[in-house]
């Protein structure tokens, strides 16, 4: 009889043992909590976007440039392949698209309503 205990090397909880080494993991967790709070920040503070005329960094900032600085950090660290980082960074480019749409849709909105940012 086999045993599968949880400290056997090939378990399928090896991923939860290695996690703190693993930094594309973690990159990819860094990636979806951003996607996620672009648009929880988007629905709460679209309104304040249409109407305040401070710099969009403040009001609702870009979450793609930190991320880009880790990864690009763990590359060169050799953490991550090429081939990771390549596709990390075009998940960044697919967030600043996301961020990019959301303040377009807000200006044309404050330009429908006569507020000029």
């Amino acid at each position: 009889m086999q045993s599968d205990g949880f400290f056997t090397s090939a378990d399928r909880y090896e991923e939860f043992r290695t996690y703190d080494q693993d930094f594309g993991s973690r990159i990819e967790q860094y990636l979806e909590l951003a996607n996620q709070e672009l648009l929880e920040n988007f629905e709460q503070k679209k309104y304040l976007m249409i109407r305040e005329k401070q710099p969009p960094h403040v009001i609702h900032p870009r979450k793609d440039l930190s991320l880009r600085g880790i990864i690009r950090s763990a590359h060169e660290a050799g953490n991550l392949t090429t081939e990771q980082k390549n596709s990390y960074l075009e998940k960044c480019d697919d967030l600043y698209s996301i961020w990019e749409k959301q303040w377009r849709t807000v200006r044309k909105k404050a330009k429908h309503l006569g507020i000029e940012h």
